[in-house]
């Protein structure tokens, strides 16, 4: 499963596959916001599912900095 390595605990989203907060924002970028489909690019949520949560609020976070950032350059 792609992973990004980190030697900060708390960059890491999903303990099971070692998913990384930065893994998880390019897919973001990358237009990929779902979770389902973020689960099959890095295994995320797969394991325990413990990290449900915390993609899902991961996820609108960062979309809600870029829509702000939009805002600011229109």
């Amino acid at each position: 499963m792609p992973t990004n390595k980190t030697k900060n605990p708390d960059d890491i989203i999903c303990g099971c596959t070692g998913t990384t907060k930065e893994k998880v924002k390019q897919l973001i970028q990358s237009g990929i916001t779902d979770v389902n489909d973020i689960a099959s690019k890095t295994g995320a949520t797969t394991g325990c599912g413990s990290c449900d949560i915390d993609i899902v609020a991961f996820v609108e976070n960062v979309k809600d900095q870029k829509n702000k950032s939009n805002t600011h350059t229109n």
